[in-house]
């Protein structure tokens, strides 16, 4: 029998330039061990992993452990002993998503947020504005009322045991509207100043962060400004315009102007550690007070509810970003180096801002890399500091939980996912996902639909964007980008929960013209073996070869290169919303299931339909399976791709007499007697899932500073571990389409609460 573990966290996911994101947003229609000792009302905590459950459970000196057993159980009692134990109410895949309150829903803890709004096009605007590059370029106003919200740094959480409460973790996340303005863009003409609520990216004594984008200082490696060199900003570093409440300049993040809590903040505490309801006249934990109860109901049960108890108590949660028992984001050792283009080989399958350079943050300053190689006659030795007119950071990040790790190489190069092995920690198993990829007008440099060209994720945007954040803490890990191409002001927000990533989006770009969109998850063959969706709940080999129909590959009778895809029914459901998709293996499982976020999300835009392509011989323009995309984002008929393929085998193998003739594309031949440059030599498409957007109006707000038509969704991905393919959507695609919902009453105004 093959085995899962169903006991997994919720994830988001998604990327997307000005145009492709439009399309990644719509993308998807689509613990055992040992976690740490939670310690309670004064106990210890500890920082192991596991995979469903906390700790070894026993209680030494007043502190309650989580007993992490596969169900969950609690321990508690005297010097270790287990005296009495609480089911978890969530198991299974419920037990990975989150319950998310927003202040609003404590109004005795909060108050009114900051409201304000963005400057006027053309604000924000190259050539016709002020060119005017600052994510808080607007005015704040901090309404007058008479609560003061709480302090979030004092917010504490509890699970009832059975006998005591045993601290959980919890992360208060504060938010207030910036107002995101590129004018060092070429396309900031289009675009101007777009008004977002999100994340103050502001460490605090939980959270570690930084606002990213502001750290356009430095020499090889981005920073933040001294005192000195924010009193005298360069021409780019526009000073924060007035009203903004941006006291720090360009030396620190910009806090939230509401410093307490407010009816925007978010509080998350994992659906994990909701246990049963405590008795109401159960004592809070030495130093807590003013308890509130959360009542977390399952629409699909919602006789059977869960409860988590917050407090406030000095110093707060025991947990922070540090502590954390669910997710750590580390960012890479070097991402915060200076590149550009010529820190690149032109052939180099690594290669980025090599395409429509005009479209990004355009910062200039020095860089330390450059390729020997590089196309633009430099001869500056590398690792010499030199002149750059176009710079950006690396922004590499490792993201760890216990069911998975997931590695991105930029802000849009997510390339790799790996889910441990059931009932185990950290026992991850062979990467799962070759890339997420983009793409604008055309599916592939080789399609001839096409009549203004061809983008894609990395020569196109990675370079052309911004990190706009990073905020890490107990409960979860926060990263935005800011940017792609011609869509100035489009954001991708990604969260990453213990056993799932989001990615939220926000698309605010001009119309698209057919063959609009794509975005899609490539998958490592061999990594993974079966796709499942509704209409194919047994699933399907991904073996490189298409098990639909909906590929136009040439146009009827001129037979040019087309390379189009759209829905087949008989073999998928043809809806970008409520479309759960699964990709598993011997190596565990990856839920998809996307979802709209705003009510003007579909304004005015039309026909965004899933596909799927498991294709060897599709060769697209990026990628690395099962080898590296020689020379990405030109054609595969251009001579120099051809001989980076021949290259690239000769290198691993072939005869020195290999010519690009020799290469053929048979995924069906036999491993046994026919060499890999005669099955699979190209970068394909395995199990290749995502969207198809055929064609939109205007979603860039129609020039204005409030969203009116923007596209806003997010998809969610949750990590399973298996070790057989298994179809798990029904259970995992619930945390999307029916959530758990989360009510706050006073603790002991209600009995069982």
């Amino acid at each position: 029998m093959p085995t899962h573990t169903t006991d997994n966290g919720e994830s988001l996911v998604r990327r997307s330039s000005f145009r492709v994101l439009v399309a990644a947003f719509l993308l998807v229609p689509a613990i055992a061990a040992s976690a740490g000792d939670h310690g309670g009302g004064g106990g210890n905590h500890g920082g192991g992993h596991g995979n469903s459950g906390h700790g070894n459970g026993g209680h030494g000196n007043g502190g309650h452990g989580h007993e992490g057993d596969g169900t969950h159980g609690e321990g508690h009692g005297d010097g270790g002993g287990t005296v009495t134990t609480a089911a978890p109410v969530f198991t299974g895949a419920r037990a990975a998503s989150p319950v998310i309150l927003t202040g609003a829903s404590i109004p005795a803890w909060s108050r009114l947020a900051a409201q304000g709004l963005a400057k006027p096009y053309p604000s924000g605007a190259t050539t016709t504005g002020d060119g005017v590059r600052h994510a808080h370029n607007g005015t704040l106003v901090v309404p007058t009322d008479a609560r003061t919200g709480v302090d979030p740094d004092r917010i504490v959480a509890y699970r009832w045991d059975g006998a005591a409460f045993a601290e959980v973790p919890v992360q208060v996340d504060q938010r207030f509207p910036y107002f995101l303005a590129n004018g060092r863009s070429s396309f900031s003409v289009y675009s101007g100043t777009d008004e977002e609520l999100t994340y103050a990216y502001a460490p605090d004594a939980h959270s570690a962060g930084e606002e990213a984008w502001k750290k356009v200082f430095g020499d090889c490696a981005a920073r933040y400004a001294t005192a000195a060199e924010n009193a005298a900003l360069p021409a780019y570093a526009n000073p924060a315009p007035a009203g903004s409440l941006d006291t720090n300049g360009y030396t620190a993040a910009m806090a939230d102007p509401v410093p307490t809590l407010d009816d925007d903040d978010e509080i998350v505490v994992m659906a994990r550690d909701a246990g049963p309801a405590a008795p109401s006249t159960a004592s809070l934990p030495n130093g807590a007070t003013d308890g509130q109860a959360i009542r977390v109901t399952d629409p699909l049960a919602p006789h059977a509810p869960g409860f988590v108890y917050l407090a406030l108590k000095a110093g707060g949660s025991a947990f922070n970003a540090a502590t954390s028992p669910y997710v750590t984001m580390a960012r890479d050792g070097n991402a915060d180096e200076w590149v550009d283009r010529y820190a690149y080989a032109p052939d180099d399958p690594e290669k980025i801002g090599t395409s429509n350079t005009g479209y990004g943050p355009n910062l200039p300053g020095t860089v330390c890399r450059t390729s020997a190689a590089n196309d633009g006659g430099i001869t500056t030795p590398d690792g010499t500091s030199r002149a750059s007119t176009d710079r950006v950071p690396r922004d590499g990040i490792t993201v760890t939980t216990p069911t998975y790790r997931l590695t991105a190489t930029g802000r849009w190069m997510v390339r790799s996912l790996a889910v441990t092995a059931p009932n185990t920690t950290g026992a991850y198993g062979p990467d799962l996902v070759s890339r997420w990829k983009g793409r604008a007008f055309q599916q592939s440099p080789d399609s001839s639909v096409s009549v203004v060209g061809f983008e894609d994720e990395q020569v196109n945007w990675e370079a052309n964007s911004a990190l706009l954040g990073w905020r890490a803490g107990p409960v979860r890990a926060i990263r935005e980008v800011w940017g792609a191409d011609s869509g100035t002001n489009v954001t991708k927000t990604e969260l990453y929960y213990r056993d799932a990533d989001v990615f939220n989006y926000h698309v605010r770009v001009h119309p698209i013209p057919p063959d609009g969109l794509y975005t899609s998850w490539n998958y490592n063959p061999g990594a993974v073996s079966t796709y499942y969706d509704l209409v194919k709940p047994n699933g399907v080999a991904i073996d490189g070869q298409n098990d639909d129909v909906g590929q136009v590959d040439e146009v009827p009778v001129s037979g040019q290169p087309a390379f189009f895809d759209t829905c087949d029914p008989t073999f998928d459901v043809c809806s970008a919303v409520g479309k759960p998709e699964e990709v598993a293996g011997p190596n565990g499982g990856l839920v998809y299931q996307f979802e709209l976020t705003s009510p003007h999300e579909l304004a005015g835009n039309m026909a965004a339909v899933p596909y799927y392509r498991d294709d060897a011989c599709l060769d697209d323009g990026t990628g690395d399976t099962p080898v590296p995309r020689p020379w990405p984002g030109e054609t595969r008929t251009d001579s120099r791709v051809k001989q980076g393929y021949v290259d690239y085998w000769k290198a691993h193998g072939a005869p020195a007499t290999l010519t690009y003739a020799d290469l053929r594309c048979e995924p069906a031949a036999d491993p046994a007697t026919t060499p890999a440059w005669q099955r699979t030599p190209f970068a394909g498409a395995f199990g290749q899932h995502g969207l198809h957007f055929f064609v939109t109006q205007d979603s860039d707000n129609a020039f204005g500073p409030k969203p009116v038509d923007e596209l806003d969704g997010q998809q969610w991905r949750f990590a399973v571990p298996m070790s057989a393919p298994t179809n798990v959507l029904a259970e995992y695609s619930a945390n999307v389409s029916a959530k758990l919902t989360g009510v706050v009453t006073p603790y002991g105004a209600l009995p069982g609460l």
